[in-house]
């Protein structure tokens, strides 16, 4: 089975391409990170609530 070819990277040389693969593959807005700071804290708190009573 032949694997997929690389996607296309914009630069000239091949570190320039790796370093716009790596900021791709790295970059998350804003928005999404704090989403999911949010589902992380909602549940912490309900694995504290299902705790603190026994």
């Amino acid at each position: 089975m032949k694997p997929l070819p690389a996607p296309h990277l914009p630069g000239n040389a091949e570190a320039e391409r790796f370093d716009n693969a790596v900021r791709k593959m790295f970059s998350v807005s804003k928005e999404d990170l704090l989403k999911a700071e949010e589902k992380w804290k909602r549940a912490r708190a309900r694995k504290k609530l299902v705790k603190k009573p026994s």
